[in-house]
């Protein structure tokens, strides 16, 4: 199944759902309203301004994937002919101080509390202006208090299987086109390729700054390995003149720049692991969650193989650049080093 929505501005329009409807390559379809709303209610002091949101009959189930964390934390759902009642977010109910069967006033007509939605850390984002301080109606009832009858800000359409969602999507733009109401449709594919290209962006930046970060660390080790070789140049001239080869004074060198290179390596590991599991949080609280396969992780993976390749690349980078130095040291006389002060 694939699922594609319209508008998402914010503003309301007046569109015939009957027309998409009509169409048999839709299987499901839903709308919902958002207006700016006055609230009032006896547990709160003063007036407050909240957005109150409109939803169609089972918009909530049928396209379950954008509408994470709506759960009712007490309370019910809309029932057929319910009109003047209302579901509150968690916040909103808190600074409003109401409970289940308490009254609200939304601009000056009383509603019924009749749910209060779960803590979420989903916010919605791309449905709801917000979860935990929003008010939630039926689309119905946002008509008769605002006005405009068939005004919707968002409709969901999912085709049925089999359907290409985006020859659909043209098919709707085109119907609204003819009816002097221009719409966009967004399908589930588009999103997920607008966010991939952000997503390309990002790492085409960091891997810029991860070839910057290369380069000064191993500037870096090499010129630690510089200091290394003139702090220890009277101990290469003590083992070269007890025996020591180049190749072995080489090799200890490297070992060591190696060494620098595989614990650098290490931490950085380590930060981007932390950082990683951080920005992830970060981005699924900010974007809708999946639902029956059709929605987008944003959890961190961490790969066995490429934390091993990553680890690797630093012991030989920590190799490379520090095999001047150690050539250097390498090559020094025994004389000359033991006389160097």
């Amino acid at each position: 199944m694939r699922a594609l929505f319209g508008g998402g501005s914010g503003e309301s329009y007046v569109l015939d759902l009957d027309a998409i409807r009509a169409l048999p390559e839709v299987k499901a379809d839903g709308a919902l309203r958002t207006e700016t709303a006055i609230v009032t209610s006896e547990g709160m002091d003063g007036t407050g301004f909240l957005y109150l949101t409109g939803l169609s009959k089972t918009i909530t189930d049928n396209f379950s994937a954008y509408f994470e964390g709506f759960e009712l934390a007490s309370g019910r759902g809309f029932l057929e002919g319910d009109l003047h009642v209302v579901i509150v977010g968690p916040l909103a109910a808190a600074d409003l101080g109401v409970e289940v069967g308490d009254s609200v006033s939304i601009e000056f007509t009383d509603f019924e509390v009749i749910g209060i939605l779960a803590e979420s850390e989903e916010e919605a984002g791309m449905t709801f202006r917000s979860l935990s301080t929003g008010l939630f109606t039926p689309i119905t009832t946002v008509e008769t208090i605002f006005g405009g009858e068939g005004e919707v800000s968002q409709v969901f359409v999912e085709v049925s299987e089999g359907e290409d969602a985006e020859e659909v999507a043209d098919v709707i733009e085109a119907i609204f086109d003819q009816q002097d109401t221009p719409v966009v449709t967004v399908t589930a594919a588009e999103m997920t390729e607008s966010i991939q290209s952000v997503i390309r962006a990002v790492q085409l930046v960091l891997s810029a700054i991860a070839a910057i970060s290369l380069l000064v660390g191993a500037i870096g080790v090499m010129n630690t390995m510089y200091m290394s070789v003139l702090e220890r140049t009277k101990e290469i001239g003590i083992m070269k003149a007890i025996g020591a080869t180049d190749g072995q004074v080489l090799s200890l060198f490297l070992i060591e720049s190696s060494l620098i290179g595989f614990v650098g390596g290490t931490l950085g590991v380590i930060l981007g692991v932390a950082l990683s599991s951080a920005a992830s949080g970060l981005f699924g609280g900010m974007m809708m969650g999946g639902g029956e396969g059709q929605g987008m992780s944003f959890a961190a993976s961490y790969s066995a193989t490429l934390i091993i390749v990553a680890l690797a690349l630093s012991l030989l980078l920590g190799a490379v650049a520090g095999a001047i130095p150690a050539y250097r040291g390498a090559k020094l006389q025994p004389v000359k080093a033991l006389r160097y002060e």
